[in-house]
């Protein structure tokens, strides 16, 4: 059994008909899954090759290099798909038509998706179709036994009405927008998030204005129902700051210079002094090349004289000068 946690996020999803893609491109559709029923572990997936009446072949589970509702990918040619082998294995085989069978109440469901651990390929979830009249994501610890063609559901029917409905991706997208839009002062930064729901995850990338509103954002996607998981990979301005002026400190091109860091969504401003252009160059480099950073606007001034640089309150005047160079200011303006 599987032993350690896995996040939803991170679970490999199959749903029958999903595109089938080979190391070098396309290949076909996955028609089947199939598992030991011993252990609940996935073994092998069926796949027709090209789009429609093509044949079916057969190939094992650890040639699975990711899966979800945008396809599943393998580490496998398309040439080797080909030469896999043709009869189904004797395993507990599961497709489109597959049913999940609910033992106390008798109702049954249409197999929707399979979820499995990444590695161990131990089954983690299913969702069922029509179950009861809702679509309903089951645990493992809900299910009882396998076999080909069925899954049977062994819990008290009032667990399984109290279960949160499963929810297409496309309806949790809307509803975190408009969640979101609902916060005015979150308007500025939506140019700067790239939100998607994929497998009832929702992943959130690219920069914001603070942390603050980064947990903001992370706690109002919660209260909508059927989200399983949130994957907030934001990148705050301030911490943004905080850790590029740390890179340019550590950086011996750059180190103890009076640069200031202004991130804003990211495109960040460089303001201060350098003794000369190679140092000038050199931190425009390295806030380049630093994760999270969009663009770099380069207004550091070149000032030869290693005693005097510019003070970077008086930065947009250019008339104080201080007579030792300073640390780096980490903020956000």
């Amino acid at each position: 059994m599987e032993t350690t946690t896995t996040s939803i996020a991170e679970m490999q999803k199959f749903i029958f008909g999903s595109k089938v893609y080979c190391s070098d491109g396309e290949s076909g559709t996955l028609t089947h899954i199939g598992f030991d029923a011993r252990d609940w572990r996935a073994i092998v997936l069926g796949v027709r090759l090209g789009r429609f009446m093509g044949r079916t072949v057969y190939v094992p589970f650890n040639t699975v290099a990711s899966a979800s509702s945008n396809g599943v990918n393998l580490t496998i040619s398309r040439d080797e798909l080909e030469q896999a082998r043709k009869e189904a294995p004797g395993a507990a085989m599961f497709n489109s038509h597959s049913q999940v069978h609910h033992s106390e109440s008798g109702s049954t469901g249409v197999l929707y998706l399979i979820a499995v651990h990444p590695g161990s390929g131990e089954l983690a979830y299913v969702v069922a179709k029509s179950l009861k009249g809702q679509d309903v994501l089951l645990a493992r610890r809900y299910l009882s036994r396998l076999e080909s063609g069925r899954i049977e559901a062994s819990l008290p029917e009032s667990t399984l009405q109290s279960l949160p409905n499963y929810r297409p991706d496309s309806e949790l997208q809307n509803e975190v927008e408009e969640i979101l839009f609902e916060l005015g002062p979150l308007h500025v930064d939506f140019k700067g998030i790239d939100m998607r729901v994929l497998d009832s995850v929702l992943y959130l990338d690219g920069n914001i204005s603070s942390s603050l509103r980064s947990d903001i954002v992370t706690n109002q996607a919660l209260g909508v129902p059927g989200l399983l998981e949130i994957k907030n990979r934001l990148i705050a301005d301030d911490t943004l700051a905080s850790q590029l002026a740390m890179a340019m400190a550590h950086d011996p091109r750059t180190q103890e210079l009076p640069i200031g860091v202004y991130p804003r969504l990211g495109n960040v401003r460089l303001s201060g002094s350098v003794h000369d252009e190679a140092q000038k160059q050199a931190a425009e480099e390295i806030a380049n090349t630093f994760p999270g950073v969009r663009s770099v606007e380069n207004e550091l001034r070149v000032n030869p004289a290693t005693s005097m640089l510019y003070v970077l309150s008086s930065i947009e005047s250019m008339e104080a000068q201080d007579q030792i160079p300073g640390k780096y200011v980490r903020h956000t303006k």
